[in-house]
């Protein structure tokens, strides 16, 4: 009899999903805060700030701190280790990153960036690379046929910028005119865009210490909405009369970026046009046009 109970207590014991007698320390949760200051700024707009690898994301609130909870570390072939580099993007902006230590899902006694409760050592400080800024007046009558112009004044600072942007290709003397602006409606939220100007994209660099003028001269029927589907009437497909906010398309390119970054911001495809692309972080005047 003795001997039948030890047998069932074994079978019961190894059958068990969890030790009757002691347990695994799960891992902590981990919460990564800091601050983030970006010089020169023009407008309120949040820093991004990713982590690599986990593939969380936060913002930054108008102080400039940001904190992240990072996901359960515990994996089926044990605790998540290894280093991760935490990104602070501004589409403007230099990116910097710091550097996050993690030992079987804790954070590691030595770091260099985080102190061992996982708040940031030092604040990061982006250092501005263009500036962006529109022209215009503030609005449009298109009942005459004119066209919509307005300039796009571009200054670079410390160090030269590389960027993409569309342009128009005009004959007669050949000509490439820019073009890829974006207009969103404050009433309904529409995105147009001169869909039939924007020909190509084309690659353009800015010496350090420099400014730059685009000028943009769009016909007056020339805007589209990006998407036509059963979510927007036939009356929206027509651009109508109200306030809309007026941005030109223009992707600063920089190296070390995260592809997949993009994709936790919604956007597919940063190097082309798109509605989505009024969801990046770009520090920028917010301008707006009346459009009657």
């Amino acid at each position: 009899m003795i001997k039948n109970l030890s047998i069932l207590f074994f079978i019961v014991l190894f059958n068990c999903t969890s030790n009757p007698f002691w347990k695994d320390n799960p891992s902590k949760k981990i919460t990564i805060q800091g601050n983030v200051v970006a010089e020169s700024r023009a407008s309120d707009t949040p820093v991004f700030v990713f982590v690599e690898g986990l593939n969380v994301f936060s913002q930054t609130d108008t102080s400039g701190f940001y904190s992240i909870e990072l996901p359960n570390l515990e994996l089926e072939t044990g605790n998540f280790s290894g280093a991760v580099k935490v990104f602070y993007y501004m589409h403007n902006y230099k990116i910097e990153y710091s550097n996050l230590y993690i030992t079987s899902g804790r954070l590691t006694g030595s770091q260099t960036d985080f102190d061992k409760d996982g708040v940031l050592l030092e604040t990061v400080s982006l250092k501005k690379l263009l500036s962006l800024d529109l022209s215009l007046n503030g609005s449009w009558n298109r009942s005459n046929g004119d066209s919509l112009r307005f300039s796009l004044i571009l200054t670079s600072f410390e160090e030269p910028v590389s960027f993409v942007s569309y342009v128009n290709v005009l004959p007669d003397p050949l000509r490439h005119v820019p073009s890829g602006v974006l207009l969103k409606s404050m009433q309904n939220n529409v995105v147009y865009y001169d869909k039939n100007d924007a020909d190509i994209i084309v690659h353009k660099d800015i010496p350090s210490n420099e400014t730059v003028l685009f000028d943009y001269n769009i016909s007056a029927d020339g805007f589209f909405p990006f998407e036509v589907n059963d979510y927007i009437s036939i009356d929206q497909q027509i651009m109508e009369n109200g306030l809309y906010h007026v941005l030109p398309y223009i992707f600063v390119i920089q190296e070390n970026i995260p592809d997949e970054m993009f994709l936790y911001m919604g956007i597919s495809n940063a190097q082309n046009i798109s509605d989505l692309h009024l969801d990046m972080p770009i520090d920028m005047p917010l301008k707006t046009i009346l459009i009657q």
